[in-house]
């Protein structure tokens, strides 16, 4: 009863029915700054409720038929925050304590192979003959585990990595206990919140209108993408509309899907920023293409993939910032899934590129 309680309470959250009522607005997903580890910010505690994984990518979850949409729910550890989601892996940082847990759902894994991984066999604490295999390795700190997910799939795995980074720290002749301690705790609580279910949408549709995610690369800017209540895309010979969702956030980094409900079409969007641009880097000007968008913004353009002459990958970036001779870069990637859908070309994706623009802005950069 407790384990169907759970699993209708997180079905609940994870379809937004929790989130917000029709009249309220949807909270943004947001992130925090924090002091311990380089280069990575916290999702806050009501961005990232709990852990929901698949062990199937978003290729076969958003741009095909190929697999159900079936999701592995169960809060996470304790003190934590999570740091990095994606469709299948996600993060978890304890600042207080230095330890990060890592949770990744894989299609198809063995736990031969998972132990043959294992330095010293005497490290080995399960064998996986009751769906579960585990081994630390004291002198490096870390400590692993693997679920089977029969229930979804037949070679399925839950993935659970956990390190003690600070690890040194203690004295060599008790890192194994503290180790197997922790993970046997990680184990036990896992197996006692773990649900798995199918549910058609991502956890994030309906359950927020955008981000606001913290820069670390220049100090005091945000980057806040609105996420419209559907968005149009214009192909060669038709207009393909779909609401958009975010599925991947790592810091300044984040990617958002423009799906078909059978899943028969999709425009996938990733947005970074980041010193290295596709579009600029060892490139002759010959080479991108230059545009002026409505707000004045200007843009590369380079076309990654096509068919025909006619574009369905294009990288955007424009300049953010440019200090001590470091060159900061924002750049989208628009990337059609199947469907066979394409742009008639740069004129036509500079059209739809104007649209998203709109929805993101950058709060906080130095003039």
């Amino acid at each position: 009863m407790k384990k169907l309680l759970a699993l209708l309470m997180g079905l609940m959250l994870l379809c937004g029915i929790a989130a917000a009522s029709a009249e309220a607005e949807l909270p943004y997903l947001e992130t925090v700054d924090q002091n311990m580890y380089f280069n990575k910010t916290l999702l806050t505690s009501e961005s990232y409720p709990q852990v929901c994984i698949s062990p199937f990518s978003a290729y076969s979850l958003f741009e095909s038929t190929y697999e159900e949409p079936w999701y592995v729910t169960f809060p996470g550890p304790e003190g934590a925050q999570c740091c990095e989601f994606g469709v299948n892996n996600c993060v978890f940082l304890d600042v207080s304590n230095a330890y990060s847990y890592s949770y990744h759902g894989a299609d198809s894994y063995s736990y031969e192979t998972f132990l043959n991984k294992c330095p010293d066999e005497n490290n080995i604490l399960l064998d996986g003959s009751d769906k579960i295999a585990a081994y630390i390795v004291p002198d490096y700190g870390n400590a692993f585990a693997l679920f089977g997910l029969d229930e979804i799939k037949r070679g399925a795995k839950l993935y659970v990595s956990i390190s003690m980074d600070l690890y040194r720290k203690l004295p060599e002749d008790s890192r194994a206990q503290t180790l197997t301690d922790l993970l046997m705790a990680e184990i036990e609580r896992i197996k006692t919140n773990m649900t798995c279910a199918v549910n058609d949408k991502f956890w994030t549709v309906d359950a927020c209108k955008g981000a606001k995610l913290l820069s670390s690369s220049i100090p005091g800017m945000t980057i806040v993408q609105d996420l419209p209540a559907s968005i149009d895309f214009h192909f060669d010979g038709e207009t393909f509309t779909a609401r958009p969702f975010i599925s991947h956030v790592d810091c300044e980094k984040y990617n958002i899907y423009a799906a078909a409900e059978d899943r028969s079409k999709s425009v996938r969007i990733e947005a970074e920023i980041n010193s290295f641009s596709h579009v600029f880097y060892n490139r002759e000007a010959s080479e991108y293409t230059m545009v002026t968008l409505d707000d004045g913004s200007e843009w590369g353009l380079y076309v990654a993939n096509d068919t025909d002459g006619k574009p369905y990958s294009v990288y955007a970036s424009r300049v953010l910032s440019s200090k001590d001779d470091k060159t900061l870069y924002f750049t989208y990637q628009l990337t059609v899934g199947q469907g066979g859908m394409v742009w008639a070309d740069l004129d036509a994706f500079k059209a739809d590129l104007n649209t998203l623009v709109k929805t993101v802005q950058f709060p906080g950069l130095p003039e």
